[in-house]
């Protein structure tokens, strides 16, 4: 289970993936508080997901690029089971 804030279809915008097509997991939990952050709700508001719902909904898009982001996704200890079915 993992806390998740929102999964949602978009346009990347940052890094050297910028303009590919890609699905967000936004996982829920931050405590590092950057002045710069613009998802401030995902400090604390979501939901407890099982990881099969997450891919459900992840492949529902049929995008070739998935972000897992937040928050800070490393303070979820699971996060990384994400992250081992995409690669």
């Amino acid at each position: 289970m993992l806390k998740i804030n929102e999964i949602f279809y978009s346009i990347q915008g940052e890094t050297s993936y910028v303009g590919n097509p890609t699905v967000f997991v936004r996982l829920t939990a931050c405590n590092l508080r950057c002045t710069y952050c613009d998802t401030k709700y995902s400090y604390y508001e979501g939901e407890m997901q099982a990881l099969e719902n997450i891919l459900q909904e992840v492949a529902k898009h049929k995008a070739p690029y998935v972000c897992v982001t937040g928050g800070e996704p490393l303070l979820q200890k699971r996060s990384s089971h994400i992250d081992e079915h995409f690669m």
